[in-house]
C-alpha cells in the first residue's frame, strides 16, 4: 500500500508538502499538484480517513436514525438529507431502529463510538422515541436535530410542518367542494396531537362542531369497519390523517361503487408517488417531507460548523388538487 512518503518521492517534493496538500492546509503551484494527483492516481494511493479523523477529532459522517427505510415517506426526508449533506461532502450513514435490536441508549453509544459528526432523527408525529434519551447526546455535544415531531421546543433543535395549517388546509378544501358533513379518519394518534388537527378544522369551519373521527387499525377492513361508519352519519367527505389509509380508503370505495368526490370526497394527510398513482388520484395536503430533510441537514451542518441556526423550524404545507376531491 503507498504511503506519503512514496508519493512524495513520485512527485519529486517533500512529504510535508503531500502532507499539507492532502489536508487542503496549504495551496501549491498548479504543476505541483498536477504532479502529486499523478503520483496518487499511478500508485493507487488510498488516504487512512479514520486515522485523519481521529487526529483531528471529527469526521464528515452524518447519522439518520430512522424507523424503517423502506417507506416511501421516510426515503423522501431522507433524500432531502442525502441531496444537502453530498453537496458539502459529508457522507450519510442510515441506522434503522426496527433492525438494529439495541436499546436507544445503546444507539446512542454506538454514534459516540463511530464519532458520528452530527444525528438526525427522524419520526412519525406522534413517535417520542429518543425523546429523553437525546439529551445524552447532547451532552457529548453531538449536534442533533429532532424531525417531524410537534413537540415543545426542549434544548435541541426541532424541524416539523404546521400540523393545525395541515388540518384546516383539508377542511377547507372539502368545505369548498360542497360537503358539509365530514369525518377525520386516522390511525391512533395522542390527544394533543389529534388536537391540532381539530383546531385546523375548526378554524376553517368557523364552527365548534366537531368532525366524526374514526379510528382504524393496520389490518382492519375498511369496507366492513369504516364505509359503514360513513355511511351511518352521512359522511360526503373524509380527511385521512395518513397516506397509505387513505389509498386503502379510497379502493374500498370504489370496491363498493360508491362515487369518490361526487358522494363522498377524499383529501389525504401526505403527498408521495403513492397518491400520485392511487386510483383515483388523491388529492393532498403536502407536508413538504424533502424540505424538512433539506432544513435538518442545513441545520446539522451549521451545528458542526458553529454557525448560527434555528431553534424551531416549522414549515408551512400546502394543497395538491387531484380527482379524490
Amino acid at each position: 500500500m503507498a504511503t506519503l512518503k512514496d508519493i512524495a518521492k513520485h512527485a519529486n517534493v517533500s512529504v510535508c508538502t503531500v502532507s499539507k496538500y492532502l489536508s487542503a492546509d496549504m495551496t501549491v503551484k498548479k504543476e505541483t499538484e498536477e504532479r502529486i494527483q499523478l503520483a496518487i492516481k499511478e500508485l493507487g494511493y488510498v488516504p487512512n480517513v479514520v486515522a485523519k479523523a481521529l487526529k483531528r477529532k471529527e469526521t464528515f459522517n452524518v447519522a439518520v436514525i430512522l424507523p424503517k427505510i423502506n417507506n416511501l415517506y421516510y426515503s423522501e426526508i431522507t433524500s432531502g438529507i442525502s441531496q444537502t449533506l453530498g453537496k458539502h461532502h459529508y457522507n450519510l450513514f442510515i441506522y434503522e431502529v426496527d433492525n438494529l435490536n439495541l436499546s436507544e441508549d445503546e444507539i446512542l453509544q454506538l454514534m459516540r463510538e463511530n464519532m458520528i459528526a452530527g444525528i438526525i432523527f427522524i419520526g412519525l408525529f406522534s413517535d417520542t422515541s429518543f425523546r429523553e434519551s437525546i439529551h445524552n447526546a447532547v451532552g457529548w455535544e453531538i449536534p442533533v436535530v429532532y424531525v417531524n415531531r410537534c413537540m415543545p421546543y426542549s434544548g435541541f433543535p426541532l424541524v416539523y410542518p404546521d400540523l393545525v395549517q395541515a388540518g384546516k388546509l383539508g377542511a377547507e378544501q372539502l368545505l369548498s367542494n360542497g360537503k358539509q358533513r365530514i369525518a377525520f379518519v386516522h390511525k391512533k394518534l395522542p390527544d394533543d396531537l389529534l388536537g391540532y388537527f381539530l383546531e385546523g378544522y375548526h378554524q376553517a369551519a368557523n364552527s365548534e362542531h366537531k368532525p366524526l373521527l374514526i379510528e382504524i387499525e393496520d389490518g382492519m377492513d375498511l369496507s366492513k369497519s369504516c364505509i359503514p361508519a360513513l355511511r351511518e352519519n352521512n359522511i360526503d367527505g373524509v380527511f385521512v390523517l395518513n397516506e397509505m389509509s387513505a389509498v386503502y380508503l379510497t379502493k374500498a370505495l370504489v370496491d363498493q361503487e360508491i362515487r369518490i368526490s361526487e358522494e363522498i370526497a377524499v383529501v389525504s394527510l401526505g403527498n408521495s408517488l403513492i397518491s400520485q398513482i392511487s386510483t383515483p388520484e388523491l388529492t393532498c395536503v403536502d407536508l413538504q417531507n424533502r424540505e424538512l430533510g433539506i432544513r435538518s441537514a442545513e441545520i446539522i451542518l451549521s451545528q458542526i460548523r458553529k454557525q448560527a441556526f434555528e431553534s424551531v423550524t416549522v414549515l408551512e404545507p400546502f394543497i395538491v388538487v387531484r380527482k379524490s376531491a
